[in-house]
């Protein structure tokens, strides 16, 4: 319960297709008039179609079953069995009522579709009132559960009505368009053809009847031809498909109706809805349109809405992608496409040392870096006990919280959810191309970022010093040359600043070259500290140190940062580090040779070492 509201997790995907929306749509209605909450964890992609573990299935993982009140599994939406099963393993665990619609599992409540009792519907009205007499039925998959029982029925009805049957009277068209087109065309190359088709669901029959036409066959002239399962295209074709509705509408006040008493206690709920015959003309009976204004609209809609969305969501993935912080990036999606969206993602993702998408880097605190709430670029903590940033408040605007996971390079790296003031298809079409372009857009950022970070860690490795960190000889003759080339130089002061350290010999064998190796290092960073970000510091040789600066500085201070600089070093180390100083300063001019340069400032430099070693300098 959030406040003071009962909370149930609807677990389902692809809220954007017509059939589910309507389901949902009728749910939403009713969620808030019960005094309840839906929240609505959602794939967009089928698992039987890519693989049955992708990552997205970790949406369902978001569900907070310590305040959630009931959890709704749409088995035949999720269609994975085991991930199915874990949802409800979880809820069990936490103590939370599972309700099941159109599947089998134990103990927990059932809303199933009579599928066989409707499909037997299309039967009778085949066999007996059509007088069908060589039959032939165009399965789903092989060893499906639902197509099996249909068959069953198909010989069955053939035995009550003394027709012979064999399996030459069965094809396999998996439900779907492209399997079914070719068992039909493989059925049409027979001597002799059936008199009618009878079709296991709606887009088979759409597409026996297209075949049928394109080889020269008039249904239902020459061949009737019924489908199941009452699919909006059904009703658009040509002809309209014989079929039977199963009434999304009455699902959800069926679901509903279900809600109330396992919320009110009761357990092991058990319901069953008949889906509604509709004869049509593939089958030789009058037309019918059923909601076919509507559905055509609604498809115009979307299509053009769809073009739009596209064009402008590439342009913001393409901003996104170069953009230098993702905080701000993240606010190139138009206010217009993602003002009711919130994006949480996994910190670690930012986390350059640790490559996300590639090495096993644990999942821990999240960020938000979205919030319809927020109008600031900034991005702050998540705090899983809220779920999403002010919840209270979209609790009570009654509407859906709709959950999506995001994914890249097959990856989750954190979640979107959407929170319309309304439940319409046009918004909920929306949200897997939005969610798409979160994913592109983040993961792609991230990427780049990384790529980034490799080219900047291999120039530093091929630029800088290992040992101390400053530019080698060979960068600096680059990065110099580069510098001076530039008209502006010509006139500026430059100087050049030579260091060696002292007694580097005497501390390699007394002390061994470990602790040479620190001093030397301890100058460095003396001169690096010491001198301005932009000047070129550089290891010139073993224990020889340059630092270079174009413009005007402050000698006296850079000199006097080393020196402390030197003291302090002397006294982590425990050792006397000092070094000797050469430094010669003049303007530049075009074509001047920095190599005679740096000799001067390496002359003076050896100077105050003969100096130091005369004993002049103490």
């Amino acid at each position: 319960m959030i406040g003071g509201k009962k909370v149930v997790a609807l677990c389902t995907y692809r809220i954007y297709e017509t059939h589910e929306f309507d389901f949902i749509y009728e749910l939403g209605k009713m969620i808030p008039e019960h005094d309840c909450s839906l929240f609505i964890y959602a794939m967009n992609s089928e698992i039987g179609i890519i693989e049955n573990h992708t990552p997205e299935v970790e949406v369902y993982d978001l569900i907070p079953y310590n305040k959630v009140d009931v959890v709704v599994v749409m088995n035949e939406k999720i269609k994975s069995r085991s991930v199915c099963q874990s949802i409800i393993d979880k809820s069990n665990a936490a103590g939370v009522p599972v309700l099941v619609v159109d599947g089998h599992y134990e103990n927990v409540s059932t809303v199933n579709y009579d599928y066989l009792g409707g499909f037997e519907k299309v039967l009778i009205h085949m066999f007996e009132h059509h007088k069908v007499k060589k039959p032939h039925f165009m399965a789903g998959h092989r060893n499906n559960a639902f197509s099996n029982e249909r068959i069953e029925l198909f010989k069955k009805y053939m035995t009550k009505y003394n027709l012979p049957f064999d399996d030459s009277m069965v094809s396999y068209g998996d439900f779907w368009a492209l399997p079914c087109r070719a068992a039909t065309a493989e059925l049409l190359k027979r001597d002799e053809l059936p008199d009618s088709i009878i079709c296991a669901n709606d887009i088979m029959a759409i597409n026996v009847c297209d075949v049928l036409k394109e080889n020269g066959i008039r249904v239902p002239e020459d061949i009737l031809v019924s489908g199941f399962d009452g699919i909006d295209e059904a009703f658009i074709s040509s002809p309209g498909i014989t079929t039977a509705i199963c009434d999304k509408g009455e699902l959800a006040h069926t679901v509903m109706g279900a809600l109330d008493e396992i919320l009110a206690g009761k357990r092991n709920v058990i319901k069953w809805i008949e889906p509604v015959f509709i004869p049509n003309e593939s089958c030789d009976c009058p037309r019918k349109d059923l909601h076919v204004t509507a559905t055509v609209s609604d498809l115009n809609n979307l299509f053009y809405h769809h073009e739009d969305e596209i064009h402008a969501l590439q342009n913001i993935i393409s901003k996104m992608l170069v953009g230098e912080d993702v905080k701000k990036s993240i606010r190139y999606v138009k206010e217009n496409h993602a003002r009711h969206a919130k994006v949480i993602v996994e910190k670690s993702c930012f986390d350059l040392e640790n490559n996300f998408f590639y090495d096993d880097v644990e999942k821990g605190d999240k960020m938000v870096i979205y919030d319809s709430y927020d109008d600031t670029d900034r991005s702050y903590p998540y705090n899983p006990d809220e779920i999403v940033p002010n919840l209270k408040e979209l609790i009570q605007t009654g509407q859906p919280l709709v959950f999506n996971c995001l994914l890249y390079m097959n990856k989750c790296l954190g979640f979107v959810c959407y929170t319309y003031p309304r439940m319409m298809l046009i918004d909920y079409n929306q949200t897997p191309n939005l969610t798409n372009c979160f994913e592109m857009s983040i993961g792609g950022y991230v990427v780049n970022m990384y790529q980034k970070y490799l080219r900047d860690k291999v120039r530093e490795m091929y630029q800088n010093d290992a040992l101390t960190g400053l530019y080698n000889r060979l960068a600096f003759r680059s990065l110099i040359d580069e510098i001076l080339s530039k008209p502006e130089r010509i006139g500026q002061k430059i100087t050049v600043i030579m260091m060696d350290l002292n007694n580097l010999k005497q501390i390699n064998d007394t002390l061994g070259h470990m602790v040479g190796d620190k001093a030397i290092k301890a100058v460095a960073t003396a001169l690096k500290e010491s001198c301005p970000d932009d000047a070129l510091c550089v290891r010139a040789g073993g224990d020889e140190l340059l630092g270079v600066i174009i413009g005007d500085c402050d000698v006296a201070q850079i000199t006097g940062g080393i020196e402390r600089n030197l003291e302090n070093a002397s006294k982590e180390l425990g050792i006397s580090v000092s070094a000797s100083t050469g430094v010669y300063t003049t303007l530049y001019e075009e074509g001047m040779d920095i190599g005679k340069i740096i000799n001067i400032a390496d002359e003076r430099m050896y100077e105050m070492k003969r100096k130091i070693k005369a004993g002049r300098i103490g």
